[in-house]
């Protein structure tokens, strides 16, 4: 067997043409989060991260560093900026600044060779703050974009050429439907506002851009007046040129069962395919937002060990095209809530999340293929 690195083009042959090369995912961990914040080190969830010319970008992120939450510790946010090469060896990490203020839940995105942050939260509440990071060799640069129209967090969002989407999650403090644009080549123009996905506001959707589209899916909606608590397996898709919505049909699992992306993280590449992973599962979640605690008590709902929450442990692929999922692999490692799937455009990267409600992970995953 030998390992090695593959370029876009090589990933769409191996999962179009897997009779012919057979083929399994290779995952390596490659390295746990920086240490130079107290706490950070223990693993954070909802941080920022991308990976570009062969350096990932880390920032933000939160966890309970101290009491955990299922005893009622106070979670801790963070505001640092770290650099490491990705290039075959451990993450070597270098702090390279800070964030204006400490951050998690807000949109992580790829803009070129940057990381642009979306919104976010804080123990102070929710920002409308945007922000571009580029890497420098004395550091890193950070330039203030724009402000959304209104404070965003737990929202998803995409980059289509020149232009930044933010969709869904909570706008003002309440579950939105809604979605923004902005075109970096006329950032002085502000954000627009889209017209909103059909149905009620999602938390915690995935959100990626191929093909011409928006594609939306998961998220969870909170009881209230327009409804019971929900966590969506569906989705929907925004035709760019059309500036319409419609809707995606559920996804499911092996079983034929309804698959959730909820809280799970998703990434396209430049050809067109999208890959998605993690996420929690649609009964126990649901479950539990809504109250009910059918499946275990309340008082003990934070007490279960690893794998009785039943994260979605699958890494799936979306043909654009076809408009079809793929199951091609499950393993332990994807089964995360609150990661960032970020690619180098050869490899993928998983970075940081939960484990289960409150107890976060360090390990940083990178998904390559194995040829037998």
């Amino acid at each position: 067997m030998r390992h090695f690195k593959i370029n876009s083009l090589c990933i769409c042959i191996l999962l179009f043409v897997a009779a012919c090369v057979p083929s399994v995912i290779y995952i390596d961990t490659i390295g746990t989060m920086p240490g130079e914040e107290p706490g950070y080190e223990k693993g954070v969830s909802a941080c920022y991260a991308t990976v570009s010319d062969g350096t990932m970008l880390l920032a933000g992120g939160c966890n309970f560093p101290e009491t955990p939450a299922a005893n009622g510790g106070a979670k801790r946010y963070y505001k640092g900026i770290y650099s490491a090469s990705c290039d075959g060896s451990a993450l070597q990490w270098k702090k390279v600044g800070e964030l204006p203020e400490a951050s998690a839940y807000g949109v992580s995105l790829q803009y070129g060779a940057s990381l642009v942050i979306a919104g976010g939260m804080n123990e102070n509440g929710a920002s409308d703050k945007v922000y571009i990071v580029e890497a420098a060799s004395d550091g890193c640069n950070i330039r203030c974009l724009p402000s959304l129209p209104c404070t965003v967090d737990n929202a998803s969002g995409a980059v289509c050429g020149n232009y930044i989407y933010v969709v869904g999650g909570n706008a003002d403090g309440r579950p939105s439907s809604r979605a923004f644009a902005l075109n970096m080549d006329d950032v002085a123009a502000g954000w627009c506002e889209l017209p909103s996905f059909p149905g009620r506001g999602r938390v915690q959707p995935v959100c990626v851009a191929a093909a011409g589209a928006l594609y939306l899916w998961g998220g969870f909606t909170p009881a209230g007046d327009d409804g019971d608590a929900v966590v969506h397996c569906d989705g929907a898709k925004y035709n760019l040129a059309s500036g319409e919505w419609s809707l995606l049909p559920t996804i499911v699992d092996e079983n034929n069962q309804p698959l959730t992306l909820s809280g799970g993280a998703a990434v396209a590449t430049a050809d067109g395919r999208i890959f998605a992973a993690g996420g929690v599962n649609r009964e126990i979640f649901e479950d539990a937002i809504s109250g009910k605690y059918n499946c275990v008590p309340k008082n003990e709902y934070m007490r279960r060990p690893i794998g009785w929450y039943r994260f979605n442990d699958r890494l799936l692929g979306f043909d654009a095209t076809e408009e079809k999922w793929e199951i091609l692999t499950r393993k332990a490692a994807y089964a995360r809530a609150g990661a960032v799937l970020a690619t180098d455009g050869e490899n993928l990267y998983y970075v940081g999340g939960e484990l289960k409600p409150g107890i976060r992970t360090p390990e940083i995953k990178e998904f390559s293929f194995l040829i037998k």
